[in-house]
């Protein structure tokens, strides 16, 4: 879809959202219409293969390389926009691309997983198809970061040259596959920040618990500590170089209650009194800055509120938002690359019912064109709405949560899925495109997604809140969710469900086991059973004790404690069905958590399904995997919850909630 304009920016309709009916409406007046259910989608809409994803442009600007499918694994394809050519490079079947960069116009480099275990893989292949070399003789790389434009041979990169577990900054040949390290890690840097003559000059060490930030004007001089924080202390940490190599964008939450962004001169060694920007009702951390070319110019920050906020001080860009967001109503609409010449902009298109739409932006022709569609076969209007609301937790706290109502249905006595996200630290759940909630939401579930005490991006004070509250306190907030969602009329009570994967599969397992009234069933997808066998896993270094010790507790000193917040001990509690699945090479959890609630319910005579896969990690990444756990959680949920008692059919928007709990 091409869109042309001539006195004014016009409104770009995204696909399926029904311009017609929205016109009819404004001239007539809005008539309630009552609607039936969305028709039921295929689980496999849902979890196959994305169309295309993870489109880039060569450094000229000239190509588009992008990941389709093909033989059920992504592989890359190569457009040409002069000669309006498409050309597929590579044919893998056994496993897909993760992530690839372009090192120059006639070369890419790609890594791959190729067994689940997290160790990816370098290859490169040339634009032609030609020249394919997967590079035997290096260790594991976690990312290929960017070209360099001074030097086509050659790729930034991360990759555990000096230590398994620790990234060194390298460049990586992309003729050869040899790799050059351009500062080798001391030991325990987790970050490195390097300005853009591609010196690495800040490195973030975390050792026993304690941060330090470490510096050095140039390479070959010694790193030396500019801060040291214990852990929990307010502190700060650099994030990128301006273009001046001189200044430093730092986050910091010293004297706050968030992180916000500042700018630190590494002449004067002296940080900015006021924030360059901070989240104006100090709820939300700002994390990210937004860099815009290969020059380092800095111009925005990009951090979470409900969803994915960007906020632009580069004239340039700021205006480009707002054309877009004019453009495209209702969606997150994200500057991803510009060409060298700054002409034309990748956008990518967003939100809770879009999955994604490419387009290419032109402000000088006055042009925005529609690239490719993420999902094409999934219609944003068949889909469900997300919308963030609070609750109070029991002990007063503030909990913040993505709740998803089904189409066509009154959001009251709905059957009801808590699905607490994964991590649990750090990690959050926000507005967006969800395939397993709008699976749930399509089958008539009302769905909640409890941002729960230790969820990221809130301040660090609100993580510390998870420390050692496994089957607690962070619990109690998933327990008060489905409280707040039955007073409100909105859940039925004899149909929750709990369903999470990593963390959220131990709280599906935690919340049969522990509060076996609540949930009708549960869905355990590579969740942590057994709290001391984590413990014991993660007991290689004294730095990793020391975590496990404070966000969890200790393997000996707690071990009592550990042993009754763990969901294997307590299978004769468990009254729901349960249905479980683990990857075979899984290294975050491994099948041992999954075998070994499966003999305790087996030996309890406790009703479950059970599923593990060889060749998948923590969560299964090759499509077939997914479609066939997804359709028998489909079924299972058919089975043990929704053909229980039918459920009322109501007008097709969605209705306000009776007053939010707590406010």
């Amino acid at each position: 879809m091409t869109v042309r304009f001539a006195f004014q920016w016009l409104a770009c309709v995204p696909r399926g959202w029904g311009v017609g009916a929205a016109l009819l409406a404004s001239l007539v007046g809005t008539v309630p219409v009552a609607a039936a259910p969305a028709a039921e989608i295929p689980v496999e809409h849902f979890f196959r293969n994305p169309a295309i994803s993870q489109l880039r442009f060569s450094p000229s600007g000239r190509y588009i390389a992008a990941l389709v499918p093909h033989e059920r694994r992504l592989n890359l394809v190569i457009m040409d926009r002069e000669a309006k050519t498409k050309n597929l490079i590579t044919a893998f079947k056994d496993f897909s691309i993760s992530s690839y960069r372009w090192a120059n116009d006639d070369r890419l480099v790609m890594l791959l997983d190729d067994d689940g275990d997290e160790d990816l893989l370098p290859f490169a292949i040339n634009r032609d198809g030609k020249d394919f070399m997967k590079f035997d003789d290096t260790r594991a790389f976690i990312e290929i970061s960017r070209s360099d434009p001074k030097n086509p041979r050659r790729v930034l990169a991360l990759s555990n040259q000096t230590y398994r577990d620790r990234a060194d900054p390298v460049w990586l040949d992309v003729k050869t596959g040899k790799v050059t390290v351009i500062a080798a890690n001391p030991g325990d840097v987790r970050g490195w920040v390097l300005d853009w003559n591609h010196v690495a000059r800040f490195g973030i060490s975390g050792r026993l618990l304690e941060q330090t930030i470490l510096y050095r004007d140039k390479a070959g001089d010694a790193w030396r500590t500019l801060a040291r924080f214990k852990d929990g202390e307010p502190s700060w940490r650099p994030l990128a170089f301006a273009g001046d190599n001189r200044t430093v964008y730092v986050t910091s939450n010293v004297g706050r209650k968030t992180f916000a962004l500042y700018t630190y001169d590494t002449v004067t060694h002296q940080r900015s009194a006021e924030p360059v920007f901070a989240d104006p009702g100090d709820r939300y951390d700002v994390t990210e800055v937004i860099i815009g070319g290969t020059e380092g110019k800095v111009v925005g920050a990009r951090y979470v509120t409900d969803r994915i906020t960007e906020v632009y001080w580069d004239p340039t860009y700021q205006r480009r938002q707002r054309i877009l967001d004019e453009a495209l109503p209702g969606l997150v609409n994200t500057q991803q690359l510009v060409t060298e010449d700054g002409r034309q902009v990748l956008v990518i298109s967003r939100s809770d019912r879009e999955p994604g739409v490419y387009y290419l932006f032109d402000e000088e022709r006055r042009k925005i064109e529609e690239l490719a569609v993420i999902r094409p076969h999934l219609d944003p209007a068949a889909l469900a709405p997300m919308k963030a609301v609070r609750y109070r937790a029991r002990d007063g706290l503030e909990i913040e949560a993505m709740l998803t109502l089904p189409v066509g249905r009154a959001p009251q006595g709905l059957p009801l899925i808590i699905n607490p996200h994964g991590g649990p630290f750090g990690i959050r759940d926000e507005w967006r495109y969800s395939p397993e909630v709008q699976l749930y939401a399509n089958r008539g579930f009302a769905v909640l997604q409890p941002n729960y005490r230790g969820s990221g991006g809130y301040g660090q004070w609100f993580e510390q809140r998870g420390y050692r509250t496994w089957g607690r306190a962070m619990q109690d907030d998933l327990t008060d969710a489905v409280k707040w969602a039955v007073e409100s009329g909105l859940a039925d009570p004899q149909r929750v469900v709990i369903a999470g994967a990593s963390y959220g599969g131990y709280a599906a397992m935690a919340g049969v086991t522990f509060t076996p009234e609540l949930y009708a069933a549960g869905v355990n997808y590579v969740g942590v059973t057994d709290l001391k066998l984590i413990a014991a896993q993660r007991r290689s270094r004294d730095d990793r004790k020391l975590w496990i010790k404070t966000r969890m507790g200790d393997l000996f000193e707690d071990a009592e404690e550990l042993a009754a917040r763990s969901p294997v001990n307590f299978a004769p509690q468990i009254r729901a069905p349960v249905i479980m699945a683990y990857g075979q090479t899984d290294p975050r959890v491994t099948r041992e958590h999954g075998d070994d609630m499966r003999a305790a319910m087996t030996k309890h005579g406790k009703e479950f399904e059970f599923l593990i896969e060889s060749g998948e990690g923590h969560g299964f990444r090759k499509e077939e995997n997914a479609i066939a756990f997804y359709t028998r959680v489909d079924a299972f949920l058919k089975r043990h919850v929704l053909s229980k008692v039918d459920v009322k059919v109501g007008p097709s928007e969605v209705l306000q909630l009776p007053a939010k709990s707590g406010e």
